[in-house]
């Protein structure tokens, strides 16, 4: 072994694979060096395997080496459009990449499946052409996440041990352009470690950045905010209100944070009471679930949850049918959170079904789409699936799919 010095560079060759093939994070701290957002920025790319994003480097590498041969003259790998192709049979690419035959065709199907490669054939027993596409930029988002401190024991022999760990709340996630496709609700962050709540207080004597002194619209917007904060810290406010006592375990849980579901949804759970919470993280629990089953689907990603949250809705709204229309009918459900577990695991199959076979920019593009005009698309499986698939037939359909990933 040897250590990489810093004129080695220039001695090595390496091939390109774009870097939107990989999730990378960037986290933001505070002055005092706390930690307080992660961003990931990730694609659909991200979910392909190492194998096909190495096989496409190494095309890659073959169309610059096609491009510099048209330069000195050679048009052997160039069509009449201007466009670079490959000629590689089977067996070639079997050598070029160092992989089985049924592997290599996992590969190519794969790539094609992500838009980066297309085939022409040629016919009288030639190899087809190649044709490497360009990655889109589009595809990238980007995933911000609060990053909340919370205080947990840890059982460490006979002893207990408290620890501080982070949760990460997914708040907004945006597109390649900055556009935001998902936004979370705002939320006071709870610092578990002293018990306070922590407020950061807005800077309310200007009305914009670098501005000195605020225009009309931001002054009016900034009495308003400021009449808010004020009213926050004013420990008077709670005369005449009702005590903790009071609340209800409803409003209690509209109250907590609730990950990246919906107010509606949350609102839907509330009415389950004691058992709101058990059903939230039930919904979590499946997710997670299929997650860990279908993980070299996914390749350590994750389900995209707020895409699915008007399905979530139709689904919850299916589970109260489910129980009125049982107790109506002397056939109550007798165990609810148990029931709703096995919907959900069905929902989240179906979910990284139609993810893996349209791709996130489709979808989310329809899931737009259908939050904007719920008449036409009430629900995404509904509009890919309008025939309810049988168990069977959704667990066939993914080990398809499975069957064309190369697991490492």
């Amino acid at each position: 072994m040897a250590d990489i010095h810093v004129d080695q560079l220039t001695t090595q060759n390496f091939y390109q694979i774009p870097q939107i093939f990989f999730t990378r994070v960037e986290k933001t701290y505070d002055k005092k060096g706390g930690l307080r957002f992660k961003t990931k920025h990730t694609s659909s790319y991200a979910r392909m395997s190492n194998d096909a994003k190495i096989a496409y480097g190494a095309l890659y590498n073959r169309c610059m080496l096609s491009i510099r041969s048209y330069q000195e003259g050679k048009i052997d790998y160039v069509d009449e459009n201007g466009s670079v192709f490959l000629v590689y049979t089977v067996e070639d690419l079997m050598d070029l990449l160092d992989k089985s035959k049924a592997t290599v065709q996992k590969i190519k199907k794969e790539l094609a499946e992500n838009g980066l490669l297309r085939e022409v054939k040629q016919g009288s027993n030639k190899p087809n052409r190649i044709y490497l596409q360009n990655v889109e930029a589009s595809r990238e988002v980007h995933e911000k996440y609060e990053a909340l401190r919370k205080k947990r024991e840890r059982k460490v022999k006979d002893k207990v041990k408290i620890v501080y760990e982070f949760d990460f709340r997914h708040i907004m996630t945006s597109d390649h352009l900055g556009n935001v496709i998902f936004k979370a609700e705002t939320s006071l962050q709870n610092d578990d470690m002293n018990g306070q709540l922590k407020i950061d207080r807005p800077n309310l004597e200007s009305g914009r950045i670098g501005s000195d002194r605020p225009d009309g619209q931001n002054l009016n917007r900034i009495n308003i905010e400021k009449s808010k904060i004020d009213n926050l810290y004013d420990t008077n406010r709670y005369e005449g209100e009702s005590s903790l006592s009071d609340l209800s375990i409803a409003e209690a849980f509209k109250m907590g944070q609730h990950g990246f579901l919906s107010p509606q949804l949350v609102q839907k759970l509330s009415l389950f009471g004691k058992d709101a919470k058990i059903l939230e993280n039930k919904i979590y629990q499946a997710k997670r679930q299929v997650e860990k089953n279908y993980n070299n689907l996914l390749a350590d990603q994750e389900i995209y949850g707020e895409v699915w949250l008007q399905d979530l809705e139709r689904e919850l709204d299916k589970l109260i049918f489910k129980i009125k229309t049982g107790e109506a009918e002397g056939k109550s459900i007798q165990n609810v959170p148990a029931y709703f577990y096995k919907m959900m695991i069905r929902f989240w199959k179906m979910a990284l079904l139609i993810e893996k076979e349209q791709g996130f920019m489709e979808l989310s593009g329809q899931s737009e789409h259908a939050r904007k005009f719920p008449d036409d698309c009430p629900s995404l499986i509904a509009y890919y699936y309008p025939d309810k698939l049988s168990e069977t037939k959704l667990n066939s359909y993914l080990s398809e799919l499975s069957k064309g990933v190369e697991t490492c």
